[in-house]
């Protein structure tokens, strides 16, 4: 039998700390319009914030629909959530919860994610184009089309022909990693951690019927699933509760309980580098 290799694209493929600094600074001058706070306490309330969120964070995290779906303190867009609320509350802004979560999840992030900067891990040309002719994928959160439009600047020769061409019909966006469905009991509804003090929600359906499709056109099981991706919640901890094999491609701001964890786990792995993701597959 064959591998399908799903890899994840921001944060995984690209350095989020680097493109998302556009992201953070449009975010906050949007904050400090809506909030009519000056930006410069807006931006003193976001060092402070952020402060308390990288100190505390098992206890903060992306909230949807009331329910913690991913730490908040992996990447700069996650980091935000939490720290745009209780700057709201603490201009007493947007307090009804579903125009806040309208504001600040659809409008607010969508708008200055189109503001990030292209910035790929180191060997991420190297190691894409290496693996044309196998059977992988992009499955993310992100959009389909920025997604594209990364991978095919990324892959852009001195012709002005592309090399990863070929991956870029193979972007799958807009996955919702993030959504609960209650009703979906092929996993367990949650697991734990050590470390942890709340649960790892494990019912991610619409993430499940995109992997369940990619590996149906391939004919292959979720034993020969491979995913590699930078956040355990929203990328690994479904395919993991299926059978497949994961790995976290770790940065500086990955809780250590996730990389305890998979380290532990057989089918598990801790990784630092893009070039580690094709010894890994094997």
């Amino acid at each position: 039998m064959g591998t399908l290799l799903v890899l994840d694209f921001d944060g995984t493929m690209t350095d989020a700390e680097v493109e998302g600094v556009p992201f953070r600074k449009g975010y906050l001058e949007d904050i400090s319009l809506l909030s009519a706070l000056p930006m410069e306490e807006v931006e003193r309330l976001a060092e402070e914030f952020s402060a308390e969120v990288s100190q505390n964070a098992h206890a903060y995290g992306w909230d949807f629909g009331g329910r913690i779906v991913a730490p908040a303190v992996v990447d700069p867009y996650l980091r935000m959530m939490p720290v745009a609320r209780k700057i709201l509350d603490t201009a007493g802004a947007f307090m009804q919860r579903e125009e806040r979560n309208r504001l600040l999840d659809n409008i607010l992030y969508k708008y200055n994610y189109g503001k990030t900067d292209n910035c790929f891990r180191d060997g991420a040309r190297e190691l894409l184009e290496s693996l044309e002719g196998t059977a992988t994928y992009v499955v993310t959160n992100s959009h389909t089309i920025p997604v594209k439009e990364k991978l095919r600047s990324l892959g852009l020769r001195d012709d002005g022909s592309c090399s990863l061409d070929w991956l870029v019909e193979r972007v799958y966006g807009s996955a919702k990693k993030y959504y609960l469905d209650d009703d979906f009991d092929l996993v367990p509804e949650s697991m734990t951690l050590e470390g942890l003090p709340r649960p790892v929600l494990l019912r991610r359906r619409k993430y499940h019927t995109v992997l369940a499709q990619l590996l149906a056109d391939e004919g292959l099981g979720w034993e020969d699933l491979v995913v590699v991706g930078d956040i355990f919640e929203l990328d690994l901890s479904l395919p993991l509760a299926m059978g497949a094999r994961v790995a976290v491609l770790a940065n500086a701001f990955t809780p250590g309980y996730e990389k305890a964890y998979l380290e532990g786990h057989p089918r598990g792995a801790v990784i630092h580098s893009v070039a580690e993701i094709a010894s890994f597959v094997r």
